[in-house]
């Protein structure tokens, strides 16, 4: 036995001793404790608000049962607590607010209205409603009822009556409308002469004056003369003047009147722009000052796609020729010639796009850009490929054979004004290249685009024969007559001319002379040299930079003093031309030249005369350009 009641017992087994301990006896309770009860405040009083959202009780009520509550013969079993009381001291009233020491003011009592029979109005006849003045008060003893008590004066407007209703049979009747017959019968039979002026209902009082004529103006000096002849007519001729046509206006671009223009042009050049009219096809003396200012002003890297270029460039011009022009100088200004790959052999062919991209490219590069950019403009262009006398062409030697036909270069034609198609060279006209130096100069060569089409077939040869477009109504030339030269030889050379003097003013490459490079001295003759203009009205003030300078040519003749000699030019305006004897011009292998005396004694020369340079030469030290040289054989 003693041994089992050492056993250890499992939990259920002594939890079910401890309940069968509890049996019969009554659960123990602990006296309660006698204390104060807390007092707490009663919480104030809330009224509803509409702003917070009703909520939603999920607890229970009182009466509810609980889920989780054990069951009642449970509740004898299990000791409770005993409640907890707590006290805590009274807090005391605060203390009472001290009564006020200054009685409330009251507002003062507003002054009697006066009635509305005290006012005084004056009558108006401009008024079209009556004048009210009303009060309205509210009484406590009133019910919620508004008192109003009104006052109304009386209207002027009380003798107005309205206008009679629209009656047309009452309209009297129209009188018999009148036939062209009979107009212009009555018209005729009065005369013109006697239709005067007739006094109407507003002016019923016409008086009429005597006005005198005005006195007769005096007669112009003879210096302020008109300038235009006067011309009489024939004896049987009326008395009506000839019709005469207006004068031809010079073929300039519209908006270089307005653009780009230097301030102070005098009216005598406005005359002499009408006196010599500048015929439509020379491009010569053409004014492209708007384009070229134009094309300057959309670099290449702003330029999002070849079709807002060509809409940009070309914008402002309504002329096809001032639209091909700006579309040549802007590829000056914004491509530049791929001398790198020129000289390394390695040329590639390229696009349009790739062009405006790089910025760089060769003669083919040029002019598929320029084709490019007028096609989408409007214009109608194409790409021409041959033979170019550029750099690295050298002239044929004597006795050296014609070569084969063979291309080196491409540029374009276009079409301008008057449906005419003109042949250009984008690619010349931005710069040329040293190939001795590896270096690409740029400069802007306007005569690579004013220039006449058999000019221009001088230095290029197209593959395809039918772009020639010559002026002299040839179709074609032979590739022999071509590479030789104008001159019909071989062992001719030309004379070798300066574009960059000769372009600025206005000297014609073609016509300087003598047009052989190589000038023989075994001839004991006089030899002349001479230029001239590009055209007969090219006008150095308004075409080129200013008055023309005065030209020397420089000899080596032994008689002078340190073996050169300087002789100054005769010129009439358009020619300018110099005898010189073969015997003075020097010695075999020297060059003899042109040059322009830009600078003369420290002053510029631009302007000075013939007479003027004569006296200072050889006493005044001078600077200038070079325009053409030759070589003494």
């Amino acid at each position: 036995m003693a041994a089992e009641s050492l056993q250890p017992q499992t939990i259920h087994s002594r939890i079910a001793a401890l309940n069968l301990g509890h049996v019969g006896r009554a659960p123990i309770t602990p006296a309660p404790i006698e204390t104060e009860p807390l007092s707490r405040p009663s919480p104030l009083p809330r009224s509803q608000t509409t702003s917070l959202p009703a909520t939603m009780n999920n607890g229970y009520t009182v009466g509810d049962p609980i889920g989780n509550e054990p069951s009642a013969a449970d509740h004898d079993y299990i000791l409770r607590p005993a409640p907890i009381t707590r006290t805590a001291p009274k807090k005391p009233p605060p203390p009472a607010l001290p009564p006020r020491k200054h009685p409330p003011r009251t507002s003062p009592a507003l002054p009697p209205r006066r009635s509305s029979a005290a006012l005084q109005r004056k009558d108006s006849s401009e008024s079209i409603s009556s004048t009210f003045s009303t009060l309205s008060a509210m009484s406590v003893g009133s019910g919620g009822k508004a008192r109003t008590s009104c006052s109304r004066t009386p209207s002027t407007d009380a003798g107005r009556k309205l206008a009679p209703v629209f009656d047309q049979s009452s309209l009297p009747s129209l009188p018999q409308e009148r036939t062209i017959r009979q107009v212009e019968k009555r018209y005729h039979g009065l005369g013109r002469s006697s239709i005067g002026l007739m006094p109407t209902k507003s002016t019923p009082n016409v008086t009429t004056t005597n006005v005198e004529s005005p006195p007769t103006l005096p007669s112009r000096p003879p210096d302020r003369a008109l300038r235009t002849p006067v011309r009489t007519a024939p004896d049987g001729a009326t008395g009506k003047p000839p019709s005469e046509r207006a004068p031809t206006m010079p073929t300039r671009s519209a908006l270089s009147f307005g653009m780009n223009k230097a301030r102070g042009t005098s009216v005598t050049d406005g005359e002499n722009l009408l006196s010599q009219p500048v015929p439509a096809t020379c491009l010569c003396c053409r004014d492209f000052s708007a384009p070229d200012s134009h094309a300057a002003k959309f670099p290449r890297e702003i330029v999002p796609s070849i079709e807002w270029l060509a809409n940009q460039l070309v914008a402002p011009f309504a002329s096809p020729t001032d639209q091909a022009r700006v579309i040549f100088a802007w590829l000056h200004h914004n491509i530049a010639y791929d001398v790198v790959a020129l000289c390394h052999n390695a040329v590639q062919p390229s696009t349009p796009a790739n062009t405006l991209v790089t910025g760089l490219a060769v003669c083919e590069g040029y002019a598929g850009l320029f084709t490019a950019i007028a096609s989408n403009a409007g214009l109608e262009s194409l790409v021409v490929g041959g033979h170019g006398k550029g750099a690295g062409f050298s002239p044929l030697q004597p006795g050296q054979p014609i070569p084969a036909e063979y291309s080196t270069h491409a540029w374009n034609a276009v079409k301008i004004d008057n449906g005419e198609w003109k042949l250009i060279d984008s690619c010349w006209g931005a710069g040329s290249v040293c190939l001795r130096e590896q270096k690409y100069n740029k400069r802007f060569a306007t005569r690579h685009f004013t220039m006449d089409n058999d000019e221009f077939g001088l230095r290029h040869f197209p593959t395809n024969k039918s772009l020639f477009h010559r002026v002299d109504g040839r179709q074609q030339i032979l590739w022999e007559e071509y590479i030789v030269g104008p001159s019909g030889s071989a062992a001719v050379t030309p004379v070798e001319v300066y574009e960059g003097v000769a372009e600025k003013e206005g000297v014609a490459e073609t016509k300087v002379l003598p047009s052989n490079y190589q000038i023989p001295l075994s001839a004991n003759s006089t030899i002349r040299f001479q230029f001239e203009k590009v055209c007969a009205h090219w006008d150095p003030i308004r075409n080129g930079p200013g008055r023309p300078y005065p030209y020397i040519m420089r000899i080596h003749n032994a008689d002078s003093r340190g073996g050169e000699e300087f002789r100054v030019f005769d010129t009439n305006g358009s020619v300018w031309w110099l005898d010189v004897e073969t015997r003075l011009l020097g010695m075999k292998g020297q060059r003899v030249g042109i040059f322009t005396v830009q600078e003369l004694g420290g002053e510029d020369a631009r302007g000075m005369s013939v007479d003027e340079c004569r006296r200072a030469m050889g006493r005044k030290g001078w600077s200038g350009g070079a325009l053409a040289a030759w070589e003494l054989v």
